[in-house]
């Protein structure tokens, strides 16, 4: 990509900006406890659902949603489609206990329901996987979107990454992070906005596009013998990785967690579903008009080639601001999280008589370490085929024994601790066995092996006591309105289900015109 200085002085300004909030909150705030882990449980529904949309944007997902639109045409927004759903159930059914219980990291709530045991297994796993999958894959992925469009050195561009997103992250928290992603949000969607605009235009608006393409590109709902994106595997498969993701998983959840009471956190969730409609139209409708525009080129570079042959000066150095911003804002909320589990699972529980300055200070130097061994781990995922089939492998492998975990700990009360822990283990087991033997897809493997944990937990569960009084009490979903009850207004209870209900109406109205 080709930019003019004051492209340059654009990403210069945004790189300060954010880098400024970052100390800006450390300085005001000095970080202490609950206000470094959990934004001192001061957040509002619009920068939780700024954040959330904000980490789970990463610039691979951004330019492999154009390229996949390219290639394929719109029914790859259908993961983003879906997560609207999966962050309406994590509204609805598990913000309320998450919030109400003031806990500050998921493995709390485990700890919570089913006893010690499950939780330093969430614990430890999330710290792997994020140090080993997100971590590596995020800045190795950002280094060569950097290095491709910008021609800077691919370890200079991490490096640089690093540095940047450690410096806010360490000394400002939570709250800088969520902070930073609101700025990050309005770029993001600033700069796409305007790209798709243009790109529009270009092909004559949307009846130009539609004439100029095959009626199958705008089919959202395929049928089961599609190779790309049959509906079977969206029914099936993607929720199980969907409800880890949105409604258990640390990295997305932790934002929810600062929320300044219940009704903050289901709205914030809500607003996220709204925003989760955009990237079809945003993201992947550009990638069909590049396919009209440059039909010559490979996929993988629709949305570089877009943003140089089409944006003028200046408006592409807001473009390259928000690839940068989406890369910063998941590497962010990785790292916080990762310093929060260390912190708050593991030292303060070895130490329990540790300062609230002290948790702190090893939760910053926690962050410090993880981002550390993330860039020395891109060694070994730079060998990897396929950056996104190693991240969906391992998460297919991980995800479904805690997501079965989560969904029976809140709904079904005779779930207890040896149940649990068997399903955690044995589906661990299962789900690293059919990633290693290969022999279906990652979609059909994370079903098989979710399923088989829910046998297991079901079975371990029957075979031994009842878990006691304590572990269920405002725990489990049939307490859920007494929590909502107690923590929110009658009038926020309407609002709340009134969006909740036009989000359902919306996303039938979208599938059934898509389809």
């Amino acid at each position: 990509m080709t930019l003019h200085w004051i492209d340059f002085s654009i990403i210069a300004a945004y790189l300060v900006a954010v880098t400024g909030i970052g100390l800006w909150i450390a300085q005001r705030d000095k970080q202490t406890g609950d206000g470094f882990f959990v934004a001192g449980r001061s957040l509002g529904w619009v920068t939780i659902g700024a954040s959330l949309f904000a980490s789970n944007i990463s610039s691979e997902h951004l330019i492999g949603l154009a390229g996949d639109g390219f290639r394929t045409g719109l029914p790859v927004g259908n993961y983003e489609w879906g997560a609207c759903i999966i962050l309406l159930i994590l509204a609805v059914f598990f913000a309320p206990f998450y919030v109400g219980s003031k806990i500050r990291t998921m493995p709390e709530y485990l700890e919570k329901r089913f006893g010690r045991g499950a939780a330093v297994y969430l614990s430890l796993m999330t710290i792997i996987a994020n140090v080993l999958v997100r971590i590596s894959v995020a800045l190795y992925a950002g280094g060569i979107v950097i290095n491709s469009m910008f021609g800077v050195n691919l370890w200079g561009a991490m490096a640089g990454l690093a540095v940047v997103t450690v410096v806010y992250t360490a000394l400002g928290g939570l709250k800088a992070v969520v902070y930073t992603d609101l700025l990050q949000t309005v770029i993001l969607f600033f700069g796409t906005i305007f790209l798709t605009l243009t790109a529009l235009d270009k092909v004559g608006g949307w009846t130009g596009l539609q004439a100029q393409l095959d009626a199958s590109m705008f089919d959202m709902v395929r049928p089961a013998s599609d190779p790309e994106m049959p509906w079977t595997g969206l029914v099936l498969g993607v929720p199980v990785l969907g409800i880890w993701y949105w409604c258990t998983d640390q990295v997305i959840v932790q934002r929810v967690l600062g929320a300044k009471n219940v009704h903050q956190a289901r709205m914030g969730a809500l607003f996220a579903a709204f925003l989760k409609i955009s990237p079809v139209f945003l993201f992947v409708l550009p990638g069909l008009c590049a396919r009209v525009l440059f039909p010559e080129i490979d996929g993988k570079a629709a949305f570089p080639t877009l943003v140089q042959e089409l944006l003028p000066v200046g408006l592409k150095g807001v473009v390259a601001a928000a690839l940068i911003a989406a890369l910063m804002s998941s590497i962010d909320s990785t790292l916080n999280s990762t310093g929060t589990l260390f912190s708050l699972d593991f030292y303060k529980k070895w130490k329990p008589e540790a300062t609230p300055q002290q948790v702190v200070a090893v939760g910053r130097w926690a962050t410090l370490v993880v981002m550390v061994f993330g860039l020395l781990w891109v060694n070994v995922v730079a060998e990897s085929e396929s950056l996104f089939q190693y991240l969906q492998q391992v998460n297919a492998a991980i995800s479904p024994p805690i997501a079965a975990s989560f969904l029976m700990g809140v709904f079904w009360p005779r779930a207890n601790h040896q149940g649990v822990m068997s399903a955690l283990i044995c589906g661990l087991v299962i789900g690293l066995s059919l990633m290693v033997a290969d022999v279906m897809p990652f979609l059909v493997a994370a079903g098989v092996t979710f399923f088989a944990s829910l046998a297991i937990l079901v079975i371990g569960s029957l075979l031994t006591d009842p878990p006691p009084a304590y572990r269920l009490d405002q725990l489990v979903w049939r307490d859920v309105d007494q929590v909502v009850n107690k923590e929110t207004t009658a009038r926020q209870r309407i609002i709340f289900k009134f969006g909740a209900g036009l989000l359902v109406v919306i996303m039938i109205g979208l599938w059934m015109m898509f389809s």
